[in-house]
């Protein structure tokens, strides 16, 4: 039985993978501390892991950004919204993340302890740039976003440009990613600095977005490698492992028109996932306004508890269903872009139609349809004559689900909850046999 820390930043994009791997470390027999968002409680004690809020400020809601921070409604999406955010959800948090890893090895004693984050954990940070304190016999890093690293072969993560490792592309690529360092990320970066400086750190900081993978001593991106795009200069402490199986459990029974469902020759699904569904005028109701005359079944899964202006003939609405338990019936989803629910659309071999642009959304969203099993409409909020037309090209052209299945066989041939445990009893054996850790 290994002693582990599982870390998250109190968003529900990065919560729920995190929740899915204590539940299975705890099922495998190890001793697991989660330690997230007091709102995060219930779940993650029933997972049967021992729970530990954040503390300080360290402890809020980061779904409510715009509640927040008021100011970031007047950043439209794009590169200097994406440092906002960073600075503000990521970087903030630190010190009471630090505080809290620190009581947490602190009381493990001279016991080894592996510390497993989503990348937006950022309380080992000050340890591993100087700062006094307790270290974790091992950092594992986990990619609940599309991999952000710097290359070469790729424009600045947060443009949503397409790859081009051309000589040319190389070049465009270096010179974007110095401006997006120095000019865009500037004040991010400086208020990283400063806030490590604050904790006791006495090292300069790689360029943040790097940071959130290169600092862990393993960075496992829950994904496969046919959803990113290719690059040449990829670490070898990165390492693609597959994505958490789609979710299955339900709270109560499913939705009486569920037959509907069964019954269905063709099924289209639309969600604004769990966290960007404030306003279903951006994407659910345009939808089903769209998709009226289809001859489909068009389920709409809200993620919160609503009502909608509009449910023509052919929909059907429901606050949640279990992704594992909705999406064998489906022929294509319609989506934001949130990237946990692309996950789970690609490795059921479901094509999807994505419009969104904020946070990580224009990342997923563009390699999404790089891949050929989506199609990207590129904006917040897209028209009813583009949605219907993108929903009735996936499902005319065989293309669309071709690639899609092709990627369910490479999501198939991983278990990220395997290659999980395996790196930590790995790294926590190299470890005490390394001298000095």
């Amino acid at each position: 039985m290994t002693k582990i820390i599982v870390a998250a930043a109190p968003a529900t994009g990065h919560f729920t993978p995190v929740r899915a791997v204590a539940q299975d470390l705890v099922n495998r027999g190890h001793d697991v501390t989660l330690t997230s968002g007091s709102q995060f409680r219930a779940a993650a004690e029933a997972t049967g892991a021992r729970f530990v809020p954040l503390h300080g400020i360290a402890d809020f809601a980061a779904d409510d950004e715009e509640k927040n921070f008021p100011e970031m409604a007047d950043i439209p999406p794009g590169p200097e919204r994406l440092g906002f955010g960073v600075r503000n959800t990521f970087v903030r948090p630190m010190p009471d993340q630090h505080r809290t890893l620190q009581a947490l090895l602190a009381e493990a004693g001279d016991e080894p302890v592996a510390l497993v984050h989503e990348l937006a954990f950022m309380g080992a940070w000050p340890v591993r740039l100087g700062a006094p304190g307790l270290s974790p016999a091992t950092v594992i890093g986990l990619g609940v976003v599309p991999l952000s690293l710097s290359s070469e072969d790729l424009a600045p993560f947060g443009l949503g440009q397409p790859p081009d490792d051309s000589p040319e592309g190389k070049v465009r690529n270096r010179a974007a990613n110095r401006f997006f360092r120095e000019e865009v990320f500037a004040t991010t970066q400086q208020y990283l600095v400063d806030v490590l400086a604050s904790v006791g750190a006495t090292r300069e900081p790689p360029f943040v977005i790097d940071g959130l993978v290169t600092l862990p001593d393993r960075f496992l991106q829950l994904s496969v490698q046919g959803v990113d795009y290719p690059r040449g200069d990829l670490p070898p402490s990165v390492r693609y492992v597959g994505a958490p199986p789609p979710v299955t459990t339900r709270k109560g029974p499913l939705p009486e028109w569920w037959q509907d469902v069964l019954d269905a020759r063709t099924v289209v699904v639309v969600s604004q996932g769990t966290a960007a569904n404030k306003d279903f005028d951006d994407l659910v109701q345009p939808t089903l306004d769209a998709l009226a005359d289809l001859d489909a079944l068009v389920v709409a899964t809200l993620g919160r508890p609503a009502r909608l202006d509009r449910v023509p003939a052919n929909a059907r609405v429901a606050e949640f269903i279990p992704f594992g338990e909705l999406l064998p019936h489906a022929d294509v989803l319609v989506s934001n872009g949130g990237f946990g629910g692309v996950q789970q659309a690609l490795s059921s071999g479901v094509p999807l139609v994505l419009a969104g642009l904020t946070e990580d959304k224009m990342e997923v969203n563009a390699r999404a349809a790089w891949t050929g099993a989506a199609i990207d409409l590129a904006v917040q909020r897209p028209a009813r004559a583009d949605i219907a037309r993108a929903v009735r090209t996936v499902l005319t052209d065989p293309s669309y689900r071709y690639r899609a299945a092709r990627l369910a066989e490479e999501y198939a041939r991983h278990d990220p909850f395997d290659a999980i445990e395996e790196s930590v009893l790995e790294l926590v054996a190299a470890s005490a046999s390394t001298p000095g850790r």
